[in-house]
């Protein structure tokens, strides 16, 4: 990737990515990012590499590590690279949030007269101070699962966007910040045509350092598994899903306040569960010290009039 053209942008994107961007550098690499579209797209795709890399170490791991051996769709032999490449490029309609903003990003708005059901979230706007969490992916529903995180009031100049509280999640050593949980589909109504559902789920993200540039990421995976038959090494074997949605949002440096990033998915009415992947990645190792923050978590069923 180290081309000749543009010698410093590759000097300064290997230092961020590195941790050894120095104090003074990070504002020359916030500054190229904000005024060039040619060195955004160049910093993005470096990011993209380094998160397929920290995916595939990642999932070899989960596969390494189980002993129970699966047989199904998993057997297609599809390599975890070019699984996370897919998905990279489904997402690749790159939506770059440059100030903060109020909009939902990945969800066109329709002026029909369709029907949204909420459904029910666990814990949506994490009003329950006293909430905990599980390790990874969550078995069963009712709870959320992932990395260190923490329900808080408003901290370090980020308010909660809907109530008192929101939820911290703390730096992990490694690869991205990420939280799951697991919604019954089988209590969905029975009544309406075909054989799939829409389904429209939105988070809101914020991040303590405004200087930093963050991917935020929704992803959502329709499986035939009830909640309770998902372990918690389920996501090294999400290739098993049966529909799936993905959906990430790059935020530059300078933008302040909540991002909201939402997906519409068509769910096949065989699907028994839904698991929900919310995650954020920075590219900037010397800003992955300060946290993130989720908050106001919604899905909905959509019926058409």
């Amino acid at each position: 990737m180290n081309d000749p053209t543009h010698p410093e942008w590759h000097r300064l994107f290997n230092a961020a990515l590195n941790g050894t961007l120095t104090a003074a550098e990070r504002p020359q690499l916030a500054a190229l990012l904000k005024s060039s579209a040619e060195a955004r797209e160049l910093w993005f795709l470096y990011h993209d590499n380094e998160c397929g890399l920290s995916e595939l170490k990642n999932t070899a791991a989960t596969t390494a590590a189980s002993v129970t051996p699966r047989s199904g769709p998993s057997s297609r032999g599809t390599s975890p690279w070019f699984q996370w490449r897919s998905l990279t490029a489904a997402a690749a309609g790159l939506v770059i949030g440059m100030f903060g903003v109020s909009v939902v990003y990945g969800i066109a708005i329709r002026r029909g007269l369709e029907k949204r059901t909420p459904l029910a979230v666990f814990a949506p706007g994490f009003e329950n101070a006293q909430m905990r969490l599980v390790k990874g992916v969550p078995r069963g529903t009712g709870q959320w699962g992932g990395d260190a995180a923490q329900v808080v009031a408003g901290e370090n100049g980020v308010p909660a966007k809907e109530g008192q509280f929101m939820l911290r999640l703390e730096p992990p050593a490694r690869g991205p910040w990420r939280m799951y949980q697991v919604l019954d589909l089988q209590s969905l109504p029975a009544g309406g045509s075909g054989e799939s559902r829409e389904i429209e789920i939105s988070a809101s993200f914020a991040a303590a350092d405004s200087e930093a540039s963050v991917r935020f990421m929704l992803r959502a995976f329709a499986i035939t598994e009830a909640p309770e038959e998902i372990d918690a090494a389920w996501f090294g074997r999400r290739d098993e899903s049966i529909a799936s949605v993905t959906r990430g949002l790059d935020v530059l440096p300078g933008a302040q306040g909540w991002q909201t990033l939402g997906v519409s998915m068509h769910v096949p009415r065989t699907a028994r569960s839904l698991v929900l992947f919310l995650g954020v990645r920075t590219p900037d190792r010397a800003a992955r010290g300060s946290p993130m923050y989720l908050d106001d978590v919604r899905v909905s069923l959509v019926t058409p009039p």
